[in-house]
């Protein structure tokens, strides 16, 4: 009937909500309140060497135009609805622009121009100062050597005509040419300064060049408009601007290479035609001469004149049309072979404004291909949509210029048969003037030929002439007086918040860790058992012997003090007539001979009868604590010696105290404790004692316990601080509900309430450390509080 109600009651408990303790919550920060100070020393020590050794960092700025030359063409709602797509479709002027002005090409054309790919700093105590444009030395390099770009080198100033280099002895002079591991070069002397120790550092250009690059920013200032804001990082503010500075001409004159390419190839085509015309020019020239001369011809006739007129009208429209032949030639060659050397096609000389326009697309397309070949991986989506608009615009060309040289046979073969008409004519002309209009028509058509080729050469020089990029500088590039990094104000708050925060982490770690009880809390929530009582911890006195276990019950000590607490908190056990005790535990060490002892010392002390049971018959201790002879005991009376005066022993602290050690060693406890003669034991002491106190082996580890409880009046079950697991409390509470042991109370042990008052603890093995009044043991070492902190005991 009673399992029934202990089930029906195991299933009906609930348990109680739980309520949030803020003050709880922060006693257990404050336990490790030590570890605060003493990170947010390491942390503000650390900000303050961070501070020191890192060289600031400051940024140069500068703004720049994109001129859109299509911007403007809409107007009206055409206008508009273009501006609306170009907000989501993005500027792509602008995008590309920004690529070739982040792209490797002009930031290695920086470094080579500016002499970047060698540096000097020098150590001043902790610091490191830039020189760049204030060092005493500048380093001219030929060749740089792999062990250079990783070993830099140190010049000693010896004077101003001489230095050395590293450790060696040898004295150089400023501008001699050396040659050692670190390379080729020549060391010139700088401005004036007050160092004499000079750190030379060589890089690898490809690796500067990525570097540098990844401390450019290129951004857009508004989504409507075409002005970027350039901006640049660098420990020096003079090279910031100048890296800006020379960045932007290097764009500038690329931009202008390229619009001008055009132009330049045209008038290399022009030159070469001229050269070749002059030629015949003065060739023909002096044949006219020399046949006037020999033939004595003064003059011709007017219908000799008529012809030559003629003839040589048609012969100008004729050389017009070989002209445009051979420029569609150029055409065809540039298009089928682009990347074989050939000469870009003259559109200047190009009447037809459909091909004009092709040429012009086909032109932009491969300058862009180009770019993003620079800027570009291979393989990248937008190259090869370029790469098929150029082939598309090449078909477009071929298809156009295949069209006009069919139109321009037809005329040229009209024009020749206009020449054979004009020719047969001139045969009925006298011999002398024959010959001599046949002489004339050739030097016209050479002049003709030679004054069109002046002509667009002039204007294909204009055009050059005339050629403006298509940016402009808005604002000189000035950089920062302040150092953007690092920000001295976010190191010393973050120092000072990580100070704060690593010990939280830290202490939440332990107790995430840490899974012994650390709380009275924990133990009355998990086990739903009161607490009868709670026992601080002690201080450990190393080599102590095990008789200092015993408290001066007439001290006014708080562990003295809490055992008279316990004592008199015994008469709230069950109905307060509780006599038989046992004192157990889930294992060894928690303090159950600990407790048992002094509690019946206490007793005895407030002049009750005590008796106290050595029960733990598998590794008994009470004999060493209280120094009795263990030959005889608790296992004796067991196996049949019923003499019990004699098994009974006094001892030193207290008349009325007396003990029974547990007596020889057993080969099997658990069957002697069950043979039925402790039920007797127990009747014969309560005749004599008022109080049997029964120190029992550890409940988690043997069964002695559970067959011990059923004999006694209440049972105490000892919890240590920061020692019992926190699964161990799970077995109290099964203990607690199903009843198994009679009027079950713990015990908290070990307790640490910190140094509010005035006392340590601790524990080692079945041996403790206790408590003294003496000033000079209060204060712990941080050795011990680094173990209490993270483990047991």
């Amino acid at each position: 009937m009673d399992d029934r109600n202990n089930t029906h009651q195991y299933e009906n408990y609930e348990e109680p909500e739980e309520k949030f303790d803020l003050n709880s919550y922060i006693r257990r920060y404050l336990r490790y309140w030590y570890l605060f100070p003493i990170f947010i020393a390491l942390t503000i020590t650390a900000a303050w060497y961070y501070l020191q050794t890192t060289q600031p960092i400051f940024l140069a700025k500068t703004t720049l135009l994109i001129k859109d030359e299509k911007k403007g063409i809409g107007s009206g709602a055409e206008g508009t609805i273009m501006e609306e797509m170009a907000q989501f479709n993005g500027n792509k002027l602008v995008e590309n622009e920004i690529e070739i002005l982040k792209s490797q090409m002009l930031m290695g054309q920086v470094i080579k121009d500016l002499n970047l790919d060698v540096y000097v700093d020098v150590k001043d105590g902790l610091k490191t100062i830039d020189l760049y444009a204030k060092s005493p030395v500048v380093v001219k390099t030929e060749l740089i050597s792999e062990f250079a770009l990783h070993n830099p080198m140190l010049i000693h100033l010896v004077d101003s005509t001489k230095f050395r280099i590293n450790d060696e002895d040898q004295t150089y002079k400023f501008g001699q040419k050396l040659r050692n591991p670190w390379g080729l070069f020549i060391v010139e002397k700088g401005v004036a300064s007050p160092y004499k120790e000079i750190q030379v550092h060589f890089q690898n250009v490809q690796g500067l060049t990525g570097g540098m690059l990844g401390r450019l920013s290129v951004s857009v200032l508004n989504p409507k408009s075409t002005v970027l804001e350039l901006s640049f990082e660098d420990p020096s503010i003079q090279r910031g601007k100048d890296v800006l500075n020379k960045l932007l001409d290097v764009y500038v004159q690329s931009s202008l290479n390229d619009k001008n390419s055009e132009a330049s190839n045209t008038l290399k085509f022009i030159e070469s035609r001229l050269g070749l015309i002059t030629g015949e020019l003065g060739d023909v020239e002096k044949d006219v001469e020399v046949y006037k001369t020999s033939k004595g011809l003064t003059d011709i006739s007017a219908e000799s004149q008529l012809f030559l007129e003629n003839i040589k009208e048609n012969d100008a429209k004729l050389n017009e049309i070989n002209t445009q032949i051979k420029i569609l030639e150029s055409v065809d060659n540039f298009v089928q072979n682009p990347g074989v050397g050939a000469a870009a096609p003259a559109t200047y000389m190009i009447n037809d404004p459909v091909l004009v326009s092709l040429l012009t697309k086909f032109n932009e397309l491969d300058l862009q291909r180009e770019r993003y070949a620079r800027t570009t991986q291979a393989g990248n989506p937008l190259l090869e949509t370029i790469t098929t608009q150029l082939a598309q615009t090449r078909q477009a060309i071929r298809e156009n210029v295949q069209n006009l040289r069919r139109g321009m046979d037809v005329t040229k073969q009209n024009l020749e048969g206009i020449n054979t008409r004009f020719s047969s004519g001139l045969r009925s002309i006298p011999q002398k003037e024959r010959e001599y209009v046949g002489i004339k028509r050739q030097q016209t058509i050479k002049e003709n030929l030679y004054l069109y080729l002046l002509q667009k050469r002039e204007e294909t020089a204009l055009a050059y002439a005339s050629t403006v990029t298509d940016s402009r500088l808005i604002d000189a590039p000035v950089a920062s007086y302040l150092p953007i990094k690092p920000k001295r104000s976010t190191i010393w708050l973050g120092s000072l918040a990580a100070g704060i925060a690593i010990p939280i982490l830290l202490i939440n770690l332990i107790f995430l860790l840490n899974n012994t009880v650390q709380h009275r809390d924990e133990i009355e929530k998990i086990t739903h058992a009161s607490v009868l009582g709670e026992i601080g911890m002690m201080k450990t006195i190393k080599g102590q012997a095990p008789t200092e276990s015993i408290i001066k019950m007439t001290s006014r000590s708080a562990v003295a003090e809490q055992f008279r607490a316990l004592r008199t908190n015994l008469q709230y056990l069950g109905d307060g007539s509780c006599r038989t005790i046992m004192f157990t535990s889930s294992i060894g060490s928690e303090g159950k001979s600990f407790i048992s002892i002094n509690l019946a010392a206490s007793l005895a002390f407030s002049d009750k009868r005590v008796i106290l049971l050595g029960l733990d018959l598998r590794k008994p201790s009470l004999h060493e604590r209280l120094e009795i002879n263990n030959k005889r005991g608790v296992s004796n009376y067991l196996v049949g010696q019923t003499n019990l005066e004699q098994l009974i022993q006094k001892t030193s602290v207290h008349p009325k105290f007396d003990v029974m050690a547990s007596g020889p060693l057993p080969p099997n406890p658990s069957e002697l404790i069950s043979n039925g003669r402790l039920p007797l034991l127990l009747a014969e002491l309560r005749e004599q004692y008022d109080y049997i106190l029964i120190d029992s082996p550890p409940y988690g580890l043997v069964t002695d316990a559970a067959l011990i409880a059923e004999y006694v009046d209440a049972s105490l079950y000892v919890v240590r601080f920061n020692y019992t697991l926190k699964d161990h409390l799970n077995r109290i509470s099964e203990l607690q509900r199903s009843k198994r042991f009679k009027n079950l109370s713990i015990i908290y042990n070990g307790v640490n309430y910190g140094s509010g008052y005035g006392y340590g603890y601790g524990y080692g093995g079945y041996g403790y450390g206790y408590y003294t009044e003496d000033n000079k043991n209060k204060a712990l070492d941080v050795g011990s509080r680094l173990k209490k902190m993270v483990g047991k005991g």
